[in-house]
């Protein structure tokens, strides 16, 4: 029977939950905000199943890319995220009589994982959303469809990605999987406090989030949220949601040492920024965004192919995809030293963003490098022209 007593070691995949054949687990949330599985003894039959088919208690052996490029989809990539690549990837699959799994945001404003079976609803997937998503019953709803003969492509963190394999039990003809460059995912009770502190603060109901809004560019990018009655654009530094999951202070305890990215999810591709392209790809280097891709596998290089001649790209190295990218990295994240006192604090606040703006790290210095930067980029791309 599993039980977490650590929760370094739980990444809060579901694949537990859905293969327990007596349904005695559930997810419940902790104070911090993280879903976590509770087992019922009374209905446990104690098969063990829940331990072994633990992506993080069972971690699979990295895998090396088979390929790696920076990309763009010139149509699409100023409505993205990075380069506007997922879009056609899951247009192929969908235009093939498949379906996609990808993350969403329901009419309240929190992060599902739901199915689209038409382009139209491919829309809901578009741009990053910094929560974890609820899987629901996304992979046994997935399992449903390979078992009818339907194509799957299914797109999440690398956690995520990992569970539904270890639940599946194995590679499936019709199933392709993409993941994300991810350094962590916040819990969505924060976000659910968090929200509702926004709707306090502008008297208003919320009703979008697009959390890279790129009006001031790919790099400079800001929050926009959308409520009933008004647009807030908040810059993302300044956004203090936004600027403690950069800082890594909110993120998931077990992300800290990730055990499913760079190569260990078992996805068929990777998609993240681009953040090295002023080095590695400087022809690209425009700030209309570059995505960074992993080509994981030959199913993923099958999937690829069918989309390749619709993008610019030039092939890189994998080291080279996983500068300046966090995501890509294969290295443990440092757990801030005030995290443990900030979730603490959090349902005590009686003003939750000026709480959680008191822990807003201000680093002027690499601002200033980072504009510096920015600035000597530019002017190197009107030199050239």
């Amino acid at each position: 029977m599993i039980r977490i007593s650590d929760k370094t070691l739980c990444c809060g995949c579901t694949a537990c939950v859905s293969a327990c054949p007596a349904r005695c687990i559930v997810m419940r949330r902790d104070r911090e905000g993280f879903d976590y599985p509770v087992a019922n003894p009374d209905l446990c039959l104690d098969c063990g199943l829940c331990e072994r088919i633990c992506p993080v208690l069972n971690p699979v052996q990295n895998v090396e890319p088979v390929a790696a490029y920076a990309a763009r989809c010139e149509s699409r990539a100023m409505t993205a995220s990075s380069g506007g690549i997922f879009p056609l990837l899951a247009r192929e699959v969908i235009e093939n009589d498949g379906v996609v799994c990808g993350a969403a945001m329901d009419s309240l404003c929190m992060v599902e994982h739901r199915e689209a079976e038409t382009i139209d609803e491919l829309t809901a997937f578009s741009g990053a959303k910094y929560v974890q998503s609820e899987l629901y019953s996304i992979y046994e709803d997935v399992k449903c469809r390979l078992e009818e003969g339907t194509k799957v492509l299914f797109s999440g963190t690398p956690c995520q990605i990992a569970g539904l394999k270890a639940f599946l039990k194995g590679e499936l003809a019709g199933l392709y999987t993409v993941d994300i460059a991810c350094h962590g995912v916040p819990g969505p009770g924060l976000w659910e406090k968090y929200k509702a502190a926004l709707q306090k603060q502008y008297s208003s109901d919320l009703k979008s989030v697009d959390f890279r809004d790129r009006s001031n560019g790919w790099r400079h990018y800001n929050i926009r949220y959308e409520f009933a009655d008004k647009t807030v654009k908040v810059a993302r530094l300044k956004d203090p949601y936004l600027a403690l999951f950069l800082q890594d202070m909110t993120l998931r305890p077990s992300c800290y040492d990730c055990r499913m990215r760079m190569g260990r999810s078992g996805s068929d591709i990777t998609l993240g920024d681009l953040w090295s392209v002023a080095q590695t790809a400087p022809q690209m280097n425009d700030d209309k965004g570059v995505s960074g891709v992993l080509i994981n596998t030959e199913k993923g290089r099958e999937l690829w192919e069918k989309i390749a001649g619709e993008l610019t790209l030039q092939q890189l190295a994998p080291a080279d995809i996983a500068k300046d990218n966090g995501g890509f990295a294969d290295k443990v994240t440092r757990m801030p030293d005030k995290r443990e006192e900030f979730f603490k604090g959090v349902h005590a606040a009686k003003d939750l963003h000026k709480y959680m703006k008191s822990y807003v790290v201000r680093k002027p210095l690499l601002g200033v490098y980072r504009k510096l930067r920015s600035q000597l980029s530019s002017l190197k791309r009107r030199i050239l022209k």
